[in-house]
């Protein structure tokens, strides 16, 4: 079983993880990825070396401003159904799910150090489309579900699983069951836009709800897949907020369906992202997790560090 309490970013350090960088591979790559699942890039020469080029500058990008690395995200849909669809057996998925994590250990050695911890994360994604869910199902059947994708991953050595545009708080109950039956520790992130996940519950209610069926079992909660203008609102009084611990935000406000079929990246202005989250962090000074999703890239997470780092640092010094 992982010790939760040796994560860095439970014990006040500024950490960054880059998700959504499938429409970097689309739209900057040229790769044409099957129901978004970049993981079979490990099988390309070509793909896995856009791969560690991204995944490279972004760790340097944090680096730089003295932030640690949650490495996660090629295994978004690693899971069985997903696997399935391009054709992958469940001994191939268990073979290149292992590979994913070894390639974010290899990037994490080389960057690793006490000021910059690095931490190998499992990324796991909704079982169905995070924006068009269809059939929720409820929680037993979410748990049955994501257990295998959880296991597998901590048999190849991930630190913690992260669950990634979740919109139901049905799946993320079952989610962070099963992350509790591996010995896994886990942190849940919705897609929030207005406060709401898709089955109309607010993030308040979300985290009431998944915490009351888990004992409170996922170690922090998040938002991602949205634009600081688009989850803001829904960030509001009250001691849930003490729950979350991230925030992950696209680089423009616009949904994610059309983010994936433009043809091109939008990319927005990453000093202006830098600026609204370094906002958010001295709004939420308990908050630790600052990374970025769809459309971001080293830039967006260089501004992002910079900029969270200059108010936490200004705040320590006002403290002193």
């Amino acid at each position: 079983m992982t010790d939760a309490a040796a994560l860095p970013q439970l014990d006040g350090r500024l950490m960054t993880c880059g998700g959504g960088f499938e429409t970097w591979l689309q739209y900057i790559d040229g790769f044409t990825l099957r129901h978004f699942c970049a993981f079979e890039l490990l099988d390309d020469d070509r793909g896995r070396a856009c791969l560690e080029a991204y995944h490279r500058k972004l760790v340097e990008a944090a680096v730089a401003n003295g932030f640690g690395v949650i490495n996660e995200g090629l295994h978004y849909r690693t899971s069985r159904d997903w696997g399935e669809l391009i054709g992958y057996s469940r001994e191939g998925l268990a073979e290149i799910t292992a590979r994913g994590i070894e390639f974010y250990r290899d990037i994490a050695r080389d960057y690793h150090s006490e000021a910059t911890p690095m931490v190998i994360g499992g990324c796991v994604g909704p079982r169905g489309d995070a924006y068009d869910t269809g059939r929720v199902e409820d929680a037993a059947e979410a748990e049955d579900y994501h257990s295998e994708q959880i296991v597998t991953m901590r048999d190849a050595g991930a630190e913690m699983v992260s669950a990634w545009t979740f919109s139901n708080v049905e799946e993320a109950t079952g989610f962070a069951r099963a992350a509790e039956g591996a010995g896994m520790p886990c942190m849940i992130s919705f897609i929030a836009k207005g406060g709401r996940l898709n089955d109309g519950a607010t993030l308040e209610e979300a985290v009431g709800r998944i915490d009351d069926a888990t004992g409170g079992g996922p170690l922090y909660y998040a938002v991602n897949c949205a634009h600081p203008t688009e989850f803001a609102p829904g960030l509001g009084p009250g001691g849930w907020m003490d729950r979350l611990g991230g925030f992950m935000p696209n680089a423009v406000a616009m949904e994610l369906l059309s983010l994936c079929s433009l043809g091109h990246l939008e990319d927005g202005d990453p000093e202006e992202l830098g600026g609204q989250m370094a906002a958010l962090a001295a709004r939420f000074p308990h908050i630790n997790v600052w990374g970025g999703c769809c459309g971001t890239d080293a830039r967006h997470i260089a501004e992002i560090a910079r900029q969270v780092r200059a108010v936490r640092d200004g705040a320590a010094v006002a403290a002193s």
